[in-house]
C-alpha cells in the first residue's frame, strides 16, 4: 500500500532568469516541476515516502519529460494520464522578495483535463489522500476529485487538503467558497496560511471559517515568515519558522506540507491513534515542515532546493522511533 497519493495538477513552471535591467520579462527562462501535488509528492519521495500522484499530462514532450521528472524522484506514477491535450505551463515572474507572480498556459490543458471517468479504485489504496482546493474549480474537475475521495475513503485512505486558495481561478467567490468548504469537511487534516484564509473572506486570524467547515479536522496554520500552528485534538502548538534568505517562495508550502506529512507517515499515527493527541507529535511535524520549507526558498523552483535532505529523514526516524 501507498503512503500517500497526491491528486491534482502536474505542470512545468518557467522560471525568468536573468534578463537586462531595460527589459520588462528577460528572454531566458528555466524548466522547474510545478503543480502543488506533483511538488508535494516529489518531497515525500525524497524523504522516503511511498507517494505517488493522480493527475493529467499531454502526449508531448513536456509530459514525457514530467513523468520522467518524477519516477527519477521515485514517485510512482502509474496513474498519471496521457491525455490528447496539451501539457500545463507557468511562467513565474518573482520580485525583490522572492515572491512570485504566475503566468498560466493552462487553457484546456491536460491537467485540467482530468475526469470522474479518469479515477479508479487503485488510486485511491494509501493511508493518506492530498486533494488541493483549485481541483474543484470547474465542474469536470469537481467530478473528478469527488471520485479520488469516494474511492480514497472507500478505502480507507485520511484525507488531507491544501488549502491553496486563488480566486482569480474561479468564476466568482460564492462557488469558491461553497466548493472550498465541502472539500475541506471530510478532512482529517487542512493545511491552510493566513492569506488563503483571508482570500475567503475571513478576517482575523480566519479560523472562524475552519470552525464552521472543518470542525473535525487538525489544522495545520502557516503564517509566512512568523510562525506555524498545528490545531486539533492535542489543543494548539505552535513552532516558530527557521531565519532563510528567500530566493523563491514558490514551493515553500508544498515542502512545508511534504515535511510535516512524511513525519505522520512515518510513524503510521492516524486520527484514530491515541499518539495523534500527543502534542510533542505535532511540534516535531511542524518543525521537520519548517526545515523542509527552508530548503525550498533557497534555490528557484519548487523541488530544486529539496536536496542534501539527511537532517530532515533523520528528524522523521527520530521521531518514528519515539525519540523525539
Amino acid at each position: 500500500m501507498l503512503d500517500v497519493v497526491c491528486f491534482g495538477e502536474i505542470l512545468w513552471d518557467l522560471f525568468e532568469i536573468g534578463g537586462r535591467k531595460r527589459e520588462p520579462i528577460a528572454r531566458t527562462f528555466r524548466r522547474e516541476l510545478g503543480g502543488a501535488p506533483a511538488n508535494v509528492a516529489t518531497g515525500l519521495a525524497r524523504l522516503g515516502v511511498k507517494a505517488a500522484v493522480v493527475g493529467g499530462v499531454g502526449r508531448d514532450r513536456f509530459g514525457a519529460a514530467l513523468i520522467a521528472h518524477l519516477r527519477g524522484d521515485g514517485v510512482d506514477v502509474r496513474f498519471v494520464q496521457r491525455l490528447p491535450n496539451r501539457t500545463g505551463l507557468a511562467f513565474v515572474l518573482r520580485d525583490s522578495r522572492g515572491e512570485p507572480d504566475f503566468v498560466f498556459y493552462r487553457h484546456q490543458s491536460a491537467d485540467l483535463a482530468i475526469a470522474a471517468e479518469h479515477v479508479t479504485s487503485p488510486m485511491g489504496r494509501a493511508r493518506w489522500a492530498l486533494v488541493g482546493t483549485s481541483t474543484s474549480m470547474t465542474p469536470q474537475l469537481a467530478r473528478a476529485t469527488d471520485r479520488f475521495l469516494e474511492v480514497a475513503l472507500a478505502a480507507g485512505a485520511h484525507i488531507f487538503v491544501d488549502l491553496n486558495v486563488r480566486p482569480h481561478l474561479w468564476a466568482d467567490r460564492e462557488s469558491m467558497r461553497h466548493a472550498i468548504a465541502g472539500l475541506v469537511g471530510r478532512a482529517a487534516i487542512v493545511k491552510a496560511s493566513i492569506a488563503d484564509l483571508h482570500a475567503l473572506g475571513e478576517r482575523g486570524t480566519g479560523l472562524r471559517w475552519l470552525e464552521r467547515n472543518a470542525p473535525g479536522a487538525t489544522w495545520l496554520i502557516t503564517r509566512g515568515a512568523d510562525r506555524a500552528s498545528a490545531i486539533g485534538p492535542h489543543g494548539e502548538v505552535d513552532v516558530p519558522a527557521m531565519r532563510a534568505r528567500c530566493v523563491d517562495a514558490t514551493g515553500a508550502g508544498d515542502a512545508f506540507i511534504a515535511g510535516t506529512l512524511a513525519t505522520l507517515a512515518a510513524t503510521r499515527f492516524t486520527p484514530r491513534s491515541a499518539e495523534w493527541t500527543n502534542p510533542r507529535l505535532w511540534s516535531s511535524a511542524l518543525r521537520i515542515g519548517h526545515l523542509m520549507g527552508k530548503k525550498a526558498i533557497s534555490r528557484p523552483g519548487a523541488v530544486a532546493g529539496l536536496v542534501g535532505l539527511g537532517r530532515a529523514r533523520a528528524a522523521i526516524e527520530s521521531v518514528r522511533r519515539g525519540i523525539a
